[in-house]
């Protein structure tokens, strides 16, 4: 079996914390099955979490599915929004008077120093690198993901603007105050498909664990999806079973049930 797993909001609890026992369940997974961790974050802040709760790395789906990950392999996939559309988004976002940061070669990017860019910094454990202007850097190098921090309200107003500005670009919150850019095709569950037929296996035989908006298309590839009880609605109504929350172990319940055969995740493929 394959085991897929969001962090924040699913894996991790609201204080961004990983449980003993969720910790306990990770591992077990991992004995005699592939485990996958696929998350909005930057690739260093996932290998990071990694090796400091499991002192490993684990396969990794980074930037929401931009970025794929192998260890002993480095990075096998990567898809960027380009040059010119990266200035695009920033000076829209800028001339909408918003926090706005810019993810180039996996480093985090930001034109101010503020309360936005410190406190992803210190959620997601990296440095970051302000520069004077964000537009030169991203004209140069495009971008694998942008990001901007706001009063949800704002974000969701921003959101519908710039979708039909940006058609060449998947548009959507990650968390209530996050809104994400990244290219079109990109998503969690494009990202599992390159995995698949990378490393062969089945993703009717594949377990996902998530809690919002970006894990839905997750949730519906593979053959059983799992919400946990304080997921977004679109994902409740996604998956094929919902837990506890992330604040009750949530994850742990069901892959220590699955694992004892207690649950039976694969008795329904059938969504039709």
């Amino acid at each position: 079996m394959v085991f897929v797993f969001d962090l924040d909001g699913t894996l991790l609890n609201d204080e961004e914390k990983l449980s003993n026992r969720n910790k306990e369940a990770v591992i077990e997974a991992s004995k005699n099955n592939i485990v996958v961790f696929a998350s909005g974050r930057m690739l260093k802040s996932i290998l990071k979490f990694s090796r400091e709760n499991f002192g490993r790395e684990f396969i990794t789906i980074a930037y929401n599915g931009a970025m794929v990950y192998i260890p002993e392999e480095g990075i096998v996939f990567e898809r960027k929004i380009d040059p010119e559309t990266s200035r695009k988004v920033i000076i829209e976002l800028r001339n909408r008077k918003v926090h706005r940061q810019a993810y180039v070669n996996d480093n985090l990017i930001s034109e101010e120093d503020n309360e936005e860019v410190r406190a992803y910094a210190k959620h997601s454990g990296v440095n970051y690198t302000v520069v004077n202007d964000l537009v030169k850097v991203v004209s140069k190098y495009g971008s694998t993901k942008i990001l901007s921090i706001s009063d949800p309200e704002i974000l969701n107003r921003i959101r519908d603007e710039l979708r039909r500005v940006f058609k060449n670009l998947k548009i959507f919150k990650s968390f209530p105050n996050y809104l994400d850019f990244v290219p079109k095709d990109v998503s969690k569950a494009f990202a599992l498909k390159v995995l698949s037929e990378k490393l062969g296996f089945d993703l009717e035989e594949t377990i996902a664990f998530g809690d919002n908006d970006n894990d839905v298309d997750m949730i519906k590839e593979v053959g059983f999806g799992v919400a946990v009880k304080n997921a977004t609605k679109a994902v409740l109504e996604a998956s094929d079973y919902i837990t506890l929350s992330n604040n009750e172990d949530g994850v742990a319940e069901v892959v220590f049930g699955i694992l004892s055969g207690s649950i039976k995740p694969f008795l329904k493929l059938d969504r039709s």
